[in-house]
Parts: structure tokens; sequence; C-alpha cells
């Protein structure tokens, strides 16, 4: 994986005069065992799909194809819809089957998309990926926002859509480090600090070339009205510092989760959620994000105990040897 942290997205305008908003949405599961790959969801909210080309996200390390799922049939689900946007929603696939409705009573919420599949993964046509600066970068093409703006029922309305990432290796868990103490092995249990560091659009750690292609755009950027950022965290870490106080937190329902997360939800996983607004910012810029979070865990298991059962057996094995070698060389050096 780079070594660069940060996430760069944006949203093309497909004329200079529209009037567009968006809201980006990053969520980030870290899981406490070492054999669950962590995974990043990213979800975006244009306020008329119509008003854009195309939607840009990078990640600062490599993806393939089919590691990118789409998210939208799971808006089907009226309990998952309701559980991803903290709203009374009701759910409705539309007969095209090319987009899910979520309403709050008789007014529409936004529209989902559904990707078309191809080969058990996107279509190309309406997903372009590539690699670049020794990450992705993932376009949503104009055929998938037409798609989109076609299901508006002919007016301006909210469309959402919303990507899993799924990091190839296993072992690679982006935007987190955990620090070991160096006496572990001495302890049948020991606490583990990690941290996660995860930056969107700060324009620092962001590769030139990224910076360059969002310049670029013919009619500028679309406006970011909000940025928000949650992590999911087994209940066990303890949050013991973060870049600002969180919005809120809550647990999460093992029965409504479990199958929506692959392989499965460990039970107490908790969702601490920011969030910036952002307000009478200019057009044709990247609005950014960084987010800092210190997590404390207690590991310990078996192994963990066998180790220190092991440690603990070989010292006392080299202190009664370098016992009985003490004695004998003083009983040798005092003579018969």
């Amino acid at each position: 994986m780079s070594d660069n942290k940060s996430i760069a997205f944006w949203c093309e305008r497909s004329a200079a005069d529209v009037d567009v908003r968006t809201e980006f949405h990053v969520n980030l599961w870290h899981f406490s065992g070492t054999k669950r790959r962590d995974f990043v969801e990213i979800g975006v909210m244009p306020s008329d799909p119509s008003a854009l080309s195309a939607i840009r996200i990078f990640v600062p390390f490599p993806l393939r194809r089919e590691n990118i799922v789409d998210l939208g049939p799971e808006f089907a689900s009226t309990e998952l819809a309701q559980g991803i946007f903290n709203e009374t929603l009701s759910s409705t696939k539309k007969p095209s089957g090319k987009s899910v409705e979520l309403r709050i009573g008789t007014n529409t919420y936004c529209h989902v998309h559904l990707f078309s599949p191809e080969n058990g993964s996107i279509d190309p046509s309406e997903l372009d990926v590539k690699e670049k600066e020794g990450g992705t970068l993932i376009s949503i093409t104009s055929m998938a926002l037409e798609s989109l703006a076609r299901q508006c029922n002919g007016s301006p309305e909210c469309g959402y859509f919303r990507l899993r990432l799924l990091p190839p290796k296993h072992d690679t868990r982006p935007f987190v480090t955990a620090i070991r103490p160096k006496d572990r092995a001495w302890a049948s249990g020991f606490e583990e600090i990690e941290y996660i560091d995860c930056r969107l659009n700060e324009a620092r750690t962001l590769p030139t070339a990224i910076e360059a292609a969002a310049d670029a755009a013919p009619y500028g950027l679309a406006d970011v009205s909000r940025i928000v950022f949650l992590a999911v965290v087994p209940v066990t870490s303890s949050i013991t510092s973060s870049h600002a106080e969180w919005h809120k937190s809550r647990l999460l329902e093992t029965q409504i989760w479990k199958d929506y997360v692959p392989h499965g939800l460990e039970d107490g996983m908790v969702v601490y959620h920011w969030r910036k607004q952002f307000e009478g910012k200019a057009q044709n810029s990247l609005q950014g994000f960084s987010a800092f979070v210190k997590l404390q865990t207690r590991k310990t298991s078996l192994i963990i105990i066998g180790v220190y059962v092991l440690v603990a057996l070989a010292l006392g094995i080299v202190g009664s040897l370098t016992a009985s070698a003490v004695q004998w060389w003083v009983t040798a050096a005092g003579g018969p």
C-alpha cells in the first residue's frame, strides 16, 4: 500500500451554469481479527445527477475491478436503508431494475443507482477503474449518471451511489496502523495501540497528478455541501483521542447488519460518526477533511498466553541452570 493516506473525490459539472451540490460519505470498517480484512465504503449523493458528467474517486491503494462491489441492491431492504441513513425511510425498487427509491413519507429522499453487472463485476461502461499514482482512480461515468437521472421522475432529485472497496490482500488495512508494545511476550495480555489516519482531499498528501486531474475538469467542480466519516470498530477498542469530538455513536444491531458485512458481523461493533459542513466555499477546489482516531485495545488469546507460559518456563529453566552453575563454581572454588 502507498504511504499516501489521502482519498480524493470530486464531481465534474456537465455545464458551467448548472447548480449542483454533493455529499460524500466514507465508512471505514475495522475488525479485530487479523484473518478478516478491513474495507472502505464510499457513498456519493449529488443533488442532481443530470448536472454531472463524472464522479471521480481516488484511493491510495491498488484495486482490481472485482474488488469493487455495488451496494445499491442492499437499499432494497428498508431496515438497512434506515440504518445507513439514520432516517425513517421506505424503500421501493423501481420496475426498470436500475434504481431503488427511498422516501420519507410521501417525499422522495433519494434514488439509489444500481450498476449494471458484467462478468461478476460492474459494467466498465458505468464504472471505469484505472491504476494511477500507486493507487486506483475510480470514475462513475456519464452513462451511469444519465441512467440515474432518468429514474428521477423527470425533475432534479437527489441520487446516491455506494461502493464497497475490498483491498486485495487480507493483511492490508487501509488507514489503520497498529503499534504493539515491545515487551508483549512478557505478559499474558497487552494493550495494543492503533490509529486511524484517513485524509479526504488533503492537498499536501495527494499526488500532484490527481490534483491536476481535478483542476482539469472542463466546467469546474460541483460544490461539496458535507463530508461524513464513520469508523466501525469493535466495542472492545476504546477511543483515547480523535481529531474532533464525534457527532454521535451507536452499537450496530447484529440482526440487521450480519448479512450486509462479508463473512458476517462480529458481536459488539460500534460506529462513530464525524461530519463537516461546507458553506460559502468556492467551486473548482477540493474540499478537505482529516480524520485521526487513536484506539486502545486489550489483546489476549490462547496463543499469547501460550507464548507467555513458554517464556516463563524458559526463564525458570535458565534461572535454575544458572543457580546450579553458580553453586558448582562456589563449591569447586572452596576446595575439598
